[in-house]
């Protein structure tokens, strides 16, 4: 079982403790003259995860969360590196039945909000990026062949997610190119003017 306590702030990745609800398997009981008897789950011992997200969008990710838990902020992935490190952290029983569903939240775009300066000195309005959030669930499997280390968060350019126990090893899973910024190639941020409904949702 997969379980979380976001006790941190966003807006730098800081260490975040986790507790973890056990979850124990029972036996059924045996049908009258039956012989046969439903097997016990067997659980391992519980594991840390670190939480790790990979962006394949063109975009940077300010934030995301794992129900609920903070995983931070991601760069837009490169050859070599998912864009962001690893934030602790979520428990997992090994044992628990997959594919395990995760609810993820995650800031998907940003627009712009013009909006009267507070200061009586300088111009009257300046641009607001927003950030614009985005929910969506994720089926974990696990493929750490029994050394569970992390749990990664694969973010794809359609919009869809993928998500994986892991041995904290793995490559992404997209070869795209970042340049020395650390953003795609060629790809502007010109963001467009929030629409009411966006504030609103955006300050959510």
């Amino acid at each position: 079982m997969i379980n979380s306590n976001n006790q941190g702030s966003r807006a730098t990745p800081i260490a975040v403790m986790l507790v973890c609800a056990l979850v124990l398997g029972c036996a059924q009981a045996e049908a009258p003259g039956s012989t046969a008897s439903t097997p016990v789950t067997k659980y391992g011992e519980p594991a840390s995860l670190l939480i790790q997200g990979y962006n394949y969008t063109d975009d940077y990710i300010d934030s995301f969360t794992v129900n609920g838990q903070g995983g931070g902020n991601v760069s837009p992935s490169g050859p070599y590196t998912g864009g962001g490190g690893g934030v602790c952290c979520v428990s997992y029983r090994p044992g628990t039945p997959l594919p395990i569903k995760l609810k993820v939240r995650w800031v998907a775009g940003y627009c712009i909000q013009r909006v009267m300066s507070p200061y009586p000195y300088g111009k009257p309005y300046y641009d607001n990026r927003r950030s614009l959030w985005r929910e969506a669930d994720a089926l974990a499997v696990d493929v750490s062949k029994g050394e569970p280390r992390a749990l990664e968060v694969h973010f794809y350019p359609d919009g869809h997610l993928e998500a994986a126990i892991s041995d904290g090893n793995t490559h992404t899973r997209l070869n795209l190119q970042v340049d020395e910024k650390g953003e795609r190639p060629g790809v502007t941020h010109n963001y467009p003017k929030c629409t009411d409904d966006q504030i609103k949702q955006s300050g959510q």
